[in-house]
């Protein structure tokens, strides 16, 4: 897995610009540019995809309140996966997250089915209704934030920060998407650029899931979450 300095270094050269020496202390307008592409892909390609090395579990046991405690959602908590919410306890598929319309509706009729409670994300809080009895076991698969590892600990991180910074994912995909984006943003031919991208995460994602569907195209442009199934 190549580092963050060889990323940019590879991508500089497939731009066809001077290679940098060093990345984040450079100071070159160059050379922050494209640690500002870095980035913005990788946090892109976060948003766009389950990617499995990215997926955490959280647990969790109920208190008697609608609102649930604080410590629910982990600080590196981006979304979660759909259909993974269960009530352990009981053996219940939580419903959600349900729009503010829908937690309204719930609200004002009074909802009170206990063997399909539903929950709201709302204030980076959990809300369930009907409110659940204290001490119940429940547990949710969620993507981090942070995909970014700092190489000689392994601890993960939201952005890169010093030039052995590793990513999560793949290096040959941030590179492509380096590429993409200075091209785009200097207004230069970016199609083939861009073709490059979509295919390289088409096959990762196809791999990295390979029971989740057929991808037909990629969301990676807009930053969309997507499940892996349909994506652009």
């Amino acid at each position: 897995m190549a580092n963050f300095l060889k990323i940019i270094q590879n991508a500089a050269d497939e731009i066809g610009i001077v290679q940098p020496a060093t990345g984040i202390d450079s100071g070159s307008v160059e050379t922050m540019k494209l640690i500002r592409y870095a980035d913005k892909v990788g946090n892109s390609l976060m948003k766009s995809f389950h990617w499995q090395i990215l997926t955490k579990e959280k647990t969790f046991t109920s208190v008697a309140t609608e609102t649930q405690t604080s410590t629910i959602l982990e600080a590196d908590f981006d979304r979660f996966i759909p259909e993974t919410f269960w009530d352990r306890t009981d053996s219940f598929l939580m419903t959600g997250p349900t729009t503010a319309k829908e937690w309204q509706n719930l609200k004002a009729t009074s909802y009170n089915n206990t063997g399909a409670r539903k929950f709201r994300l709302r204030g980076d809080s959990i809300l369930i209704i009907p409110v659940p009895t204290a001490g119940l076991s429940y547990a949710y698969e969620y993507i981090s934030t942070k995909w970014v590892d700092i190489a000689a600990t392994g601890t993960p991180k939201v952005a890169f920060t010093i030039d052995t910074d590793v990513p999560l994912l793949n290096s040959e995909l941030l590179t492509l998407g380096i590429v993409y984006e200075y091209l785009e943003g200097d207004g230069l031919p970016s199609v083939s650029a861009a073709k490059a991208y979509l295919d390289m995460f088409k096959l990762l994602a196809k791999n990295d899931q390979p029971s989740s569907g057929t991808l037909v195209a990629g969301d990676i442009f807009s930053g969309k979450p997507t499940g892996g199934t349909t994506i652009l």
